[in-house]
């Protein structure tokens, strides 16, 4: 087995509070195998990657051979009887089945039994509205962030150049190995940023100012801590920014009339002549000849006021501008909104 070890110090990689977002009781972890079969194939390096303080240490645990894959096994789970939590991408449905498979082939018990799993490539899943991505691969999710490679290979390239080497040692070739695994424990520490997106999904912001002004509810806020985003979301009815660790944009206001349609429809008669709508119980002294059965269409009363596109369930009585309109509105006052119904509207906007 050979072993290489890197350190960098946590400034290089620019990100806020990586000391909450990388805890030191968590370590960072990735595995290179010969194949996808765990049964039949086997690993043959294991990165690992934990923080100290101001420091990243990450060490890769390399079998020369495939022999000595249960050497480079040992060394992983003596690592991961430290700490209290693994990170990965895409461990929990590749790297933490595969290690088990290997782990029970050698006769060993794995490490997994007592340890938290947290999975950045099913945290980047959850948050795909805003990513945008077309790919979710681990270099595409760095490169979102910034982070570019000095590696060109992907894990299955690279099969093909450990087994050549394997037979015939050759230093040059190992090194591209040890840069690929390296930059996958890496990148995670890039990826962390992710976490970051939880603060944006959940009420963990305040509004600092709120303005209404040209038809506009415009707003300001602030997370209280920077996150390592700077996200634009353009809604039909909204833009929202979040940088470092404010909140801001505007909501629009629909200025104008709207209409509410009753539901109770059947209830009510339309007379055409003076296009008027009057409950049944009213028409009784009218002509019948210049009555008719009211549609849903028909069927509703108009409202000069402010509106504001309906987010949030809380809302009642609903009002469109036409009926089928598959937009529903609700009116305001624009100037005596409070506060937390603003913040809650914004959290729906950023989350439908």
């Amino acid at each position: 087995m050979k072993t290489r070890n890197y350190e960098f110090k946590t400034t290089e990689f620019q990100i806020y509070h990586l000391d909450i977002l990388l805890p030191e009781d968590s370590l960072l972890f990735d595995i290179e195998t010969t194949g996808f079969s765990a049964k039949y194939q086997s690993i043959y390096m294991i990165g690992v990657g934990y923080r100290k303080k101001d420091t990243i240490f990450i060490s890769l645990y390399y079998a020369l051979t495939e022999d000595e894959e249960n050497e480079i096994l040992l060394a992983f789970s003596d690592t991961v009887s430290s700490y209290k939590r693994l990170i990965s991408f895409n461990g929990d449905m590749f790297d933490i089945p595969f290690l088990k498979e290997r782990f029970k082939k050698h006769g060993y018990p794995h490490p997994f039994s007592q340890i938290q799993s947290l999975d950045l490539f099913k945290e980047a899943k959850k948050y795909k509205k805003f990513l945008n991505l077309e790919h979710y691969k681990q270099k595409d999710l760095e490169n979102y962030f910034g982070l570019f490679r000095e590696d060109q290979y992907n894990g299955g390239q690279l099969i093909d150049l450990y087994k050549k080497q394997a037979k015939s040692p050759n230093e040059a070739e190992q090194n591209l190995l040890f840069l690929h695994n390296m930059e996958d424990v890496k990148g995670m520490v890039c990826l962390l940023q992710l976490l970051d997106f939880s603060y944006i999904t959940s009420l963990n912001f305040q509004l600092t100012e709120v303005l209404f002004d040209n038809n506009e509810l415009q707003f300001q806020g602030n997370f209280g801590v920077a996150l390592n985003l700077n996200l634009k979301l353009l809604k039909d009815n909204a833009f929202i920014q979040i940088k470092n660790d404010k909140i801001f944009g505007h909501i629009r206001i629909y200025t104008g009339t709207m209409k509410y349609f009753f539901k109770d429809y059947k209830n009510y008669v339309y007379i055409p002549d003076e296009d008027l709508l009057l409950p049944k119980a009213l028409s009784s002294s009218i002509d019948k000849s210049r009555i008719q059965k009211a549609t849903k269409e028909q069927c509703y009363a108009s409202k000069e006021g402010y509106f504001i596109e309906k987010l949030l369930s809380t809302d009642e009585r609903e009002f469109k501008k036409e009926y089928g309109d598959k937009k529903n509105y609700i009116e305001i006052n624009p100037n005596q909104l409070s506060t937390p119904y603003i913040q809650n509207y914004i959290q729906a906007l950023i989350v439908q």
